[in-house]
């Protein structure tokens, strides 16, 4: 009778297995792994592991994400993934009556807000949400607040995913800000105080800091203020000495990197430019010149600053107004945008987005639909 091997001699070759496994996850799509998940335990235990999670997440491709409401039902919304094979997926929640919008996208979580001042974070790519607690101050919430606002974040040494609020102070001519964080996993908003200079825009997350502006025009006095979600301490720096800030300035991650786009020129005048300047990652006080180009002519009290200036394969992604989409090639020789996507008879807010395997909780309703 042929005798089992001792447990000792299996543990190797159930080890090599493993990480032959685990090397096969890695190179599999988040898609394919939220599936995979469903497998069996040990599986599951693999694809939940955090340093694997990360891991694949830094892997990843970062694509373009166009986020609209479906009018025709307000219990549903649409989202088309730009991406090789142009997915649309189709999120429905029947419990909800509200539209909803995007504050950010982070690690492939959009922080979702609504009128009421709820906020959610989905993950449309494994169709998990999460519904967190009502803030402290709801009062004013709205896609184009710049006095109250949400942006998802992440702690890179804690590997931490923070939603931080931003609310007006106790008086309504308050120059101060105050903030809660709310961090994933947890179980309420904690207070982290108030900061002086309140935004006057919507800020942008950037490895582990969230930036926001807090002038519109360039004074003396205009500076941006940080707010560090590992120490969740304040911060400030100056904006960048230039000869001219005739236009509006406004923040932008692109790259990796915090970037601050300034609109040149008049309203009846020649063309408007825009100027995109990369803050230094080393000391992160000087700012290089990065991209230049032309505006297009909209409409006669079109007078803005772009809200949403993305980098995706290579181009430069420019949303004007609500239903625009316009491309810059950097490696073309023009300096004039293109148009990237007709004119759709929706408005709709464009995001960079990566595709990941991040956990959250609750069953979203996706349909891929295209």
């Amino acid at each position: 009778m042929e005798q089992k091997k001792p447990r000792a001699a299996e543990e190797p070759a159930r080890l090599m297995c493993d990480d032959a496994l685990t090397e096969v996850f890695r190179r599999l799509p988040a898609r394919a792994l939220a599936a995979c998940r469903l497998v069996c335990k040990s599986w599951m235990t693999v694809l939940t592991d955090p340093h694997f999670i990360h891991e694949h997440l830094s892997r990843g491709q970062q694509k373009l994400l166009l986020f609209a409401n479906d009018r025709m039902s307000d219990r549903s919304l649409a989202m088309v993934l730009a991406d090789d094979n142009k997915s649309m997926y189709q999120l429905s929640r029947p419990a909800a009556s509200r539209s909803v919008f995007v504050h950010n996208s982070c690690n492939g979580l959009l922080c979702l807000g609504d009128s009421t001042g709820a906020v959610e974070v989905l993950n449309p790519t494994t169709a998990e949400s999460l519904m967190l607690p009502m803030p402290m101050y709801t009062a004013g919430s709205s896609q184009f607040s710049s006095c109250n606002w949400h942006c998802l974040g992440f702690c890179p040494k804690k590997r931490e995913h923070k939603v931080v609020h931003f609310y007006p102070g106790a008086h309504i001519d308050s120059f101060k800000v105050r903030c809660e964080i709310y961090t994933l996993g947890a179980g309420a908003w904690r207070q982290v105080g108030s900061f002086r200079g309140a935004p006057t825009d919507r800020g942008v997350h950037v490895n582990g800091t969230v930036y926001y502006l807090t002038k519109f025009r360039y004074i003396s006095s205009s500076r941006i203020n940080c707010l560090n979600l590992e120490s969740e301490k304040f911060d400030a720096m100056m904006l960048p000495p230039r000869k001219s800030y005739g236009g509006h300035c406004s923040l932008t991650e692109l790259e990796g990197r915090l970037c601050l786009l300034v609109v040149d020129g008049v309203l009846e005048g020649p063309p408007r430019t825009m100027d995109i300047l990369m803050l230094n990652s080393d000391d992160k006080q000087s700012w290089t010149p990065r991209y230049h180009f032309s505006l297009p002519w909209l409409m006669p009290s079109c007078y803005f600053t772009p809200k949403h200036t993305l980098f995706h394969d290579g181009k430069i992604w420019v949303q004007l107004l609500a239903r625009n989409l316009y491309c810059f090639d950097p490696s073309s020789n023009s300096e004039e945008l293109t148009i990237a996507w007709p004119e759709l008879d929706f408005p709709f807010s464009t995001h960079t987005f990566i595709e990941s395997i991040v956990p959250l909780r609750k069953d979203y309703f996706i349909k891929h639909i295209q």
